[in-house]
């Protein structure tokens, strides 16, 4: 079956008329009557004129105008549906999905792991504060008071007695009368190790609050601490202080028997 622009092309050689001839007569662009006789009109804004123009042609080969234009017409829709069918579908590029997806995981693996590393503490009751509730000029002196009201309270309580409880106590035996012994009262939850002379390690623990470990004073312990203000000093059950301010971090230190803070 012949398309539009066969059937023009047909009728105009069988008149023995050329492009030309067409273009002078009907005052139509040569490009326009080339495009018609070439099935190269589209649907676009211009096809009204495109019609018009086709019409005229029709009219002037003495063709059937009206057959011309339904089949133009027909013959234009049909072109419609085959670009639509040869539309290429946009096929999603799943992969940036998961690179993105995959992206987000690392970094939430990476704060959830922060998270309970450094900032979720089970342990509510350490104390790192660095600003005591009362100034730490008068924090000995309290403390001091407050140990001897404790004593007074008991007066069947012995200094021995006091060294047989402490919860950790040097491998030695005590004689009060030959030894001086030192006591390390823990305040608050505070790392603690020891190490001796040969810089063997006595003591290294997590103390917990009202834990004490008691030690001759010439075993020259060497004393680090995570923080020294949670440690309270006695020389031979005598309150001398505070091993050092709240937050210090404390580095081989070694008790003497004159120590006072």
């Amino acid at each position: 079956m012949n398309t539009v622009g066969q059937i023009l092309l047909i009728a105009r050689n069988s008149k023995n008329l050329s492009i030309s001839d067409i273009s002078i007569e009907l005052k139509i662009s040569k490009s326009i009557i080339i495009d018609l006789e070439n099935d190269n009109i589209k649907n676009n804004p211009d096809i009204i004129f495109n019609i018009g123009h086709l019409r005229s042609y029709s009219n002037f080969l003495e063709l059937d105008t009206e057959t011309i234009i339904k089949k133009f017409k027909d013959q234009v829709s049909f072109n419609i549906k085959e670009e639509k069918k040869n539309i290429t579908p946009i096929v999603e590029n799943n992969f940036f999905k998961i690179e993105k997806f995959f992206a987000a995981s690392i970094i939430l693996v990476v704060f959830t792991s922060f998270y309970f590393l450094f900032v979720d503490q089970n342990n509510n009751e350490i104390n790192f504060a660095l600003i005591p509730d009362i100034p730490e000029s008068l924090e000995p002196i309290v403390e001091k008071a407050n140990t001897f009201n404790n004593l007074s309270k008991n007066s069947d309580i012995k200094k021995s007695d006091l060294i047989n409880n402490s919860s950790a106590i040097a491998s030695i035996e005590f004689d009060e009368n030959l030894t001086t012994v030192a006591t390390l009262k823990i305040l608050n939850p505070t790392w603690l190790q020891l190490r001796d002379e040969e810089n063997n390690i006595v003591l290294s623990k997590l103390m917990d609050k009202d834990e004490e470990f008691s030690y001759e004073l010439k075993l020259n312990y060497n004393i680090t601490a995570g923080n020294a203000g949670n440690i309270l000093v006695l020389i031979d059950d005598e309150v001398r202080g505070k091993i050092g301010k709240y937050g210090d971090i404390l580095d081989s230190f070694v008790l003497y028997k004159d120590f006072t803070n």
